[in-house]
């Protein structure tokens, strides 16, 4: 064993041991022959997501015509470097799809069947309404960059903001119970 291996060892039997504790199987199904697991992090963003489907009231099926619009309209010809709604739909897409996306709905569907498609939308619904709000929360508070002039912001950025606010907000029994936890799965 090497210098820097000595060095690194103690980090990653840390990170080995986080990772056994958010994505570990804390809770175990007997489906025929086969053990289901459930880790942490699962058993926490499925409430995470359902809670903001139900405050959204189904944001993605109520706004979904709005959606198919704005995809649809045009670019505005006067503006040479806008971008149409159809190009920022891909740009998104692409951003958050990648071939490990792709590989496990194959794998998904060649194991599980076709059921696994259903799973595939429920998670896909609940997890649209996650990210619409870790989204949204980016461009509430967004800060202007002093130095070079652009935009800074993003998950660190808007969880710093919102622990400020929720120590002012102590006397409300959810957000003392339950508010941290939520932020957290965001």
């Amino acid at each position: 064993m090497g210098f820097i291996d000595s060095l690194l060892s103690p980090l990653k039997t840390a990170v080995s041991a986080l990772n056994g504790f958010l994505w570990g199987d804390i809770i175990l199904f007997n489906v025929g022959e086969a053990n289901i697991g459930l880790s942490l992090l699962v058993l926490m963003l499925i409430p995470t997501g359902i809670y903001y489907c139900i405050k959204t009231r189904m944001l993605s099926f109520r706004l979904f015509p709005e959606m198919i619009r704005i995809v649809l309209k045009s670019k505005n010809k006067e503006d040479k470097e806008a971008i149409s709604g159809l190009q920022a739909l891909f740009i998104a897409t692409a951003s958050r799809v990648g071939m490990g996306n792709l590989a496990g709905v194959v794998a998904a569907v060649s194991f599980g069947g076709p059921g696994a498609i259903f799973w595939m939308w429920i998670a896909a619904i609940i997890g649209s309404n996650t990210a619409f709000i870790e989204s949204t929360l980016a461009q509430i508070y967004k800060e202007k960059d002093p130095l070079f002039g652009g935009w800074r912001g993003g998950p660190a950025y808007f969880m710093n903001r919102m622990e400020v606010i929720a120590e002012s907000r102590e006397d409300d029994p959810f957000e003392k119970k339950f508010g941290k936890r939520l932020r957290c799965c965001i």
